[in-house]
């Protein structure tokens, strides 16, 4: 609960930056629950060629009409190249969760040791001097990457995944969504420099969403 005797301007500020944070926060906390999903995925493509691959069989289906990502027939190679897809996949979207709910790999020697104060500045700093800017970075250099693979029609050369472009456009879009949980971060961080009583210490945080 917020300190009784916070000046009302601290008071509006923590509202105001929690209310902001609430919804950034939320998204990551949604995308990345979805997200975990993907795991029963990778391991179904990974079943499905060992199999196959015991079995001696390549093809196992095929269709008049073109298909998004398969093209006109399933194959053992388009199943190996979709459990790596996933995979990627998997971990950009993954990481904005990871980010929320401090799993992240830290490498540090003071962190821990600082107030919670201390530690809600380090991370306004981190996240709005590095990883923001290098999320938006390379999501707007890999624009280039994926008009390049649509334009080119990219595809395997080995009877695998077609669409190579919806795959690869998965890296923007996950360094936007980490960019996003980050900023939610930030604002978190500003409510509880504001009301030192909504910092929590990193062990009893609870899901973003719910706090």
């Amino acid at each position: 609960m917020p300190h009784s005797h916070l000046a009302p301007w601290r008071e509006r500020g923590a509202r105001l930056c929690d209310a902001l944070a609430r919804p950034l926060i939320g998204l990551g906390v949604v995308v990345g629950r979805i997200s975990s999903w993907l795991v029963l995925l990778v391991m179904l493509a990974v079943l499905t060629t060992i199999t196959l691959n015991a079995l001696g069989i390549n093809e196992i289906a095929r269709w008049n009409d073109s298909v998004v990502l398969f093209g006109k027939a399933l194959t053992i190679n388009s199943v190996t190249e979709l459990q790596w897809h996933l995979f990627g996949i998997l971990t950009l979207l993954g990481g904005t969760y990871a980010l929320h709910r401090d799993t992240h790999v830290r490498v540090d020697l003071i962190y821990q040791k600082l107030s919670p104060q201390g530690r809600a500045v380090i991370d306004i700093l981190g996240h709005l001097l590095m990883l923001i800017p290098f999320c938006l970075l390379i999501a707007w250099l890999s624009k280039h990457f994926v008009s390049m693979s649509y334009l080119s029609n990219e595809q395997s050369n080995y009877g695998g995944l077609t669409d190579r472009y919806l795959i690869k456009a998965m890296l923007p879009i996950g360094l936007v969504f980490l960019a996003l949980g980050a900023l939610g971060q930030i604002l978190r961080n500003l409510a509880g420099l504001f009301d030192p009583a909504r910092l929590e210490p990193s062990s009893t945080k609870e899901e973003p969403i719910h706090g």
